[in-house]
């Protein structure tokens, strides 16, 4: 037998072989223009390469409100989620408790239009933050964090493209987004100038107040790839150095970093929402910004 023949066989065996041990790693749908999103599925893949493993991953794209995700997920509809941590999600699904934003998740700033944003200022009384009307997903663990601090009117809705409308149309004053959301969300949705103001559309991102509260975000995975658990388990507990390298050097990390400074900040100290197993993750496994 022609031994090109031979080696393409051979190679078509190994492939093959290769692809059979892979396991199948079904994970949510990246949000259009979602930087977290883009850097929680890149981390997966670093964590599995880490372990050894072979995978195949494949998309889940994901229906209507959170809680929906939640009951999918916990129904093994699909495989593994990143959310913030809350009570009601760890009930539903396995919790892989190693922040993977290392707290960067609760460091808020607002998505506002450019009516509200005039209103805004640094050093304004927390009091009067806490009257602007804030929107929020449905189901999304932030809800009963900003109520508890002292946010009465937070309304939620369950289409999250929604929520950029409302903010534009000036139907509701802030969205609080992760330091490592919206800079990447509004970029796909406007022209985004260099001082993170839509030319286009009535929408800007708020560089005078940081909100900040404790809400780690973690991976979630259904009680059915128990698998999967042991796999990201072993992975953070065996390589959270090179974790941190990872995060340390990633671009959307070090971007985040910088857009913090400068800002009045404000706290929210209690997070009733979290189990009292993630309330208790070890410092080591949290950033500590001197802020």
């Amino acid at each position: 037998m022609n031994r090109k023949i031979i080696f393409i066989l051979l190679l078509s065996f190994l492939l093959n072989s290769s692809f059979s041990n892979a396991i199948e790693i079904k994970h949510v749908a990246p949000r259009e223009g979602s930087t977290l999103d883009q850097y929680a599925l890149d981390l997966l893949k670093f964590l599995v390469e880490k372990s050894g493993a072979q995978a195949e991953f494949k998309i889940f794209n994901k229906f209507g409100a959170q809680t929906r995700r939640e009951m999918l997920l916990q129904d093994g509809h699909y495989d593994i989620d990143w959310l913030g941590a809350s009570k009601e999600i760890e009930g539903r699904a396995t919790p892989i408790r190693f922040p993977i934003f290392r707290g960067l998740l609760g460091h808020r700033v607002f998505i506002t239009n450019k009516e509200t944003s005039k209103t805004l200022k640094r050093g304004m009384p927390f009091d009067e933050l806490k009257n602007y009307n804030l929107i929020q997903g449905q189901g999304w663990g932030d809800v009963a964090i900003l109520k508890d601090g002292g946010f009465s009117q937070v309304r939620t809705i369950a289409n999250f493209e929604n929520i950029f409308n409302m903010i534009d149309l000036t139907r509701v004053d802030l969205f609080p987004r992760a330091i490592i959301e919206p800079y990447g969300e509004l970029r796909s949705r406007c022209n985004l100038d260099n001082k993170y103001v839509c030319t286009d559309k009535n929408m800007r991102i708020d560089d005078k107040l940081l909100l900040i509260y404790k809400l780690p975000m973690l991976y979630f995975v259904s009680p059915e790839r128990q698998d999967i658990i042991k796999l990201l388990n072993t992975a953070f507990e065996e390589h959270y150095n090179d974790y941190l390298t990872f995060f340390n050097n990633h671009p959307l990390i070090k971007d985040a970093l910088s857009k913090l400074k400068g800002r009045s900040i404000y706290h929210i100290k209690e997070n009733s929402s979290l189990s009292e197993e993630t309330n208790m993750i070890a410092d080591k496994y949290w950033l500590n910004l001197k802020m």
